[in-house]
């Protein structure tokens, strides 16, 4: 078989899959099918098959740091004592802002273009994860869950949202991510100054300033953490996602409901088959109406 000049066009495909057997129909080769197990969010698929993308972009080498850091900090959050456990003593103070103090949001800031994606990746993570009302057996949860993760990348969000958070009334967690070291490529003195603005962003959050005028006065006490990593490398990378892993997992723990389901993203994907399968007749008058204003 032939198909745009490539001999045996399968032999040159590899199917990463949940589902073997529909590979295997698609006519890929069983010997080229990576499988994983049908449990695992795509969230938390990197350190599966999934991972092979990210293993031929960075190379085996830099992919096998990227592991060997996760690997370090699951056996910290697995064998550490809880005092000292990183990921768990996050969660507990997840939960004293959502539970205690009612805070709805949480926000995440890196002061380092290189995780510029960072925010995105919470988002999902924590968001499809703890967003659930009802426990893992079926009871109602009865209390806060997730709160809405958001957030953005260092100076820029400076300019942007953090009036809100110094001055508002409204008392939002603030989580900073920085890097002791810069990339090489750049002027040592713009890290430097990076580093400066999130270290000074965290103190006037904590200590405010008095005013007589009441529209330049920062109450302060509004709370921070600050995630300082040595260098940005595969294996801090790895650590890295792994802390967040495990702690939306102790979160959800804690509050006893299930992060590995995600029924709440299948609803919208139900009815929006139903819509193109031209069988929305009974849906809303209001989505039947912007069906017929896109003309639908």
């Amino acid at each position: 078989m032939r198909a745009g000049d490539v001999a045996d066009p399968y032999g040159q495909v590899i199917a990463v899959t949940a589902d073997p057997e529909a590979a295997v129909a698609a006519g890929i080769d069983e010997s080229r099918v990576l499988p994983f197990a049908d449990s695992i969010g795509g969230r938390y698929s990197l350190w599966s098959a999934v991972g092979l993308p990210a293993a031929l972009a960075l190379g085996w080498q830099a992919f096998e740091e990227l592991l060997e850091g996760a690997a370090e900090m699951d056996r910290h959050f697995r064998y550490g004592e809880a005092a000292s456990n990183v990921p768990l003593l996050a969660a507990f103070a997840d939960l004293l802002y959502t539970q205690k103090l009612k805070c709805q949001t949480r926000a995440v800031f890196a002061y380092d273009e290189r995780l510029r994606l960072l925010v995105p990746y919470l988002q999902q993570l924590e968001m499809e994860s703890n967003g659930k009302s009802a426990t893992a057996d079926g009871q109602p949860l009865g209390r806060q869950s997730a709160p809405i993760t958001w957030g953005g990348t260092g100076t820029d969000a400076q300019h942007a949202v953090f009036q809100l958070l110094h001055q508002g009334s409204i008392l939002v967690p603030v989580e900073f991510v920085a890097v002791t070291e810069g990339q090489d490529s750049l002027d040592p003195d713009h890290h430097i100054h990076l580093l400066l603005n999130a270290f000074a962003q965290g103190a006037a959050l904590m200590s405010g300033k008095e005013s007589d005028a009441p529209a330049q006065g920062y109450p302060g006490n509004r709370p921070s953490t600050t995630v300082l990593l040595n260098q940005l490398d595969a294996r801090t990378l790895g650590a890295l996602i792994a802390f967040y892993e495990h702690r939306t997992f102790a979160n959800a723990a804690l509050l006893g409901i299930n992060p590995f389901d995600q029924f709440g993203v299948e609803l919208g994907k139900q009815i929006a088959r139903t819509l193109a399968e031209g069988e929305g007749k009974d849906l809303d008058p209001s989505t039947r109406a912007l069906m017929e204003r896109a003309e639908l």
